[in-house]
């Protein structure tokens, strides 16, 4: 996908999530479905937490994309990250959550924006994790998961909300 129909449906994926997740009622964002990771609202903090982590990679890709990138999370992050999505949100903290959400969100923008056609989908070796290979990385495709993600979410948030109605 060229950059601009990618910045525009990347865009259009936010906004899918955001009207799906304000149905969310208040009392439901701590509701964690017996088995799943995360709690519904704990949705959103995934939904952060992985624009924080994409947005890094994205980050050392445009800034060095001809050498294999190294992890750039610390390894309790994610933990810490998974452990707050688990418990969910409280009302009060949903719009901050929104928040940084829409600042994350217009950072990865931004800096996918400022990359020219040329570099768009030139692959970076990328490694996500210590002891893993490196995986061929362009900012096309780190735009692309994070399309993806919101839209995994947008269809998973309706059947929770469901669940929720039913265990209430």
């Amino acid at each position: 996908m060229d950059r601009d129909a990618a910045l525009s449906d990347f865009d259009a994926a936010r906004a899918e999530w955001e009207a799906v997740f304000a149905q969310v009622p208040d009392a439901a964002l701590s509701y964690l479905k017996p088995g799943d990771d995360y709690a519904l609202g704990g949705l959103q903090v995934h939904v952060n937490w992985v624009l924080v982590h994409y947005s890094r990679v994205l980050d050392g890709v445009k800034a060095d994309p001809n050498h294999e990138l190294q992890p750039l999370d610390r390894p309790e992050e994610s933990t810490a990250a998974n452990k707050r999505a688990k418990a969910g949100l409280t009302a009060p903290e949903r719009k901050p959550a929104l928040e940084e959400m829409s600042a994350l969100h217009r950072s990865v923008r931004e800096s996918a924006a400022g990359i020219g056609e040329a570099d768009w989908s030139l692959k970076t070796p990328v490694v996500y994790g210590e002891g893993q290979d490196p995986y061929p990385t362009s900012p096309d495709d780190i735009l692309g998961w994070l399309r993806e993600h919101y839209r995994e979410h947008v269809h998973q948030c309706p059947e929770l909300i469901a669940s929720w109605r039913e265990m209430s």
